[in-house]
């Protein structure tokens, strides 16, 4: 890539999946084409291309409602960096919602000064866990019963609303296709029957990754685990949302090591939107 940028921001669709894995690659990142085929039918991609078509950067927003958009996606070939591509296209996506809703986005150390520069605070952080080799927890004598069966689509209304209320916004266009690309998907039930919380796999080049996980309490969250992560022969990553500080040894108890706490960070607002705090494992970093 030796051309001069055109400063064009392009609106991408599924004819660009090609050109966006080849970008993710060209930083080290394993962006597959399921995965990106549910951010663009969820939100709106953006990139800059040089005289030959090829996507210099990029970055996606995805709004869910009007309380709440996400942004991830941000990346700017190794060779074109420092050009203000980055800054343009966040720039754009900034613009396609309202000032009112919350933009939240999830930081890299190198994006971090360019995010602080646009207006975006601090409002937490995710704990990155990753797994080689899953251990089953040694459950203990004593526990709260926690059934979690198969989902089916009788469940998706209920699950939506354990969704937004974790999440604080209205995410069924996301969810819905997030379940569609999953490759398993459960439901936690209380002994009372009701729904103590869902959780979702999906398969990505690398990792299984683990999520949305929402849960009513750390047992029932690692019974979710347990039923996604049991089995499956390869490396599993979930990002667990910092204030569940006693979750995460559990899991770590289980192969999972934690290699990282980035950032979450909000512009719009000085934090998130009210959540119940049920929210364990987070979709994936450019979802939330």
């Amino acid at each position: 890539m030796s051309l001069s940028p055109a400063r064009e921001i392009h609106k991408l669709s599924e004819t660009d999946i090609s050109g966006l894995i080849a970008l993710s690659e060209s930083v080290g990142w394993d962006y597959a084409e399921p995965e990106l085929r549910t951010v663009l039918s969820s939100g709106t991609v953006y990139g800059i291309k040089n005289n030959y078509q090829q996507i210099l950067a990029s970055a996606a927003i995805i709004p869910y409602g009007r309380q709440l958009a996400s942004i991830g996606l941000v990346i700017v070939h190794p060779e074109y960096r420092r050009l203000g591509l980055g800054q343009a296209l966040l720039q754009t996506c900034i613009n396609t919602v309202s000032p009112d809703t919350v933009i939240q986005l999830i930081a890299t150390k190198e994006g971090e000064p360019l995010y602080e520069k646009l207006g975006f605070r601090k409002a937490g952080r995710v704990c990155k866990l990753l797994c080689d080799r899953y251990r089953p927890p040694s459950w203990n004598a004593v526990r709260e019963p926690v059934r979690v069966i198969p989902m089916t689509n009788e469940h998706i209304p209920e699950v939506i609303e354990l969704d937004r209320r974790s999440i604080g916004a209205d995410r069924s266009r996301f969810l819905q296709t997030r379940m569609k690309q999953a490759k398993h998907s459960f439901i936690a039930q209380a002994p009372d029957g009701t729904m103590a919380g869902f959780g979702l796999s999906i398969r990505g080049p690398v990792h299984l990754t683990l999520g949305p996980i929402t849960a009513s309490n750390d047992h029932t969250a690692l019974a979710l685990v347990d039923c996604l992560a049991n089995g499956h022969p390869g490396k599993l990553r979930i990002d667990v949302a910092s204030e569940h500080r006693t979750f995460i040894p559990l899991l770590e108890a289980c192969g999972f090591v934690n290699v990282g706490e980035p950032p979450v960070m909000v512009l719009h607002s000085p934090c998130l939107p009210p959540r119940n705090g049920n929210l364990y494992g987070i979709a994936a970093q450019i979802f939330g």
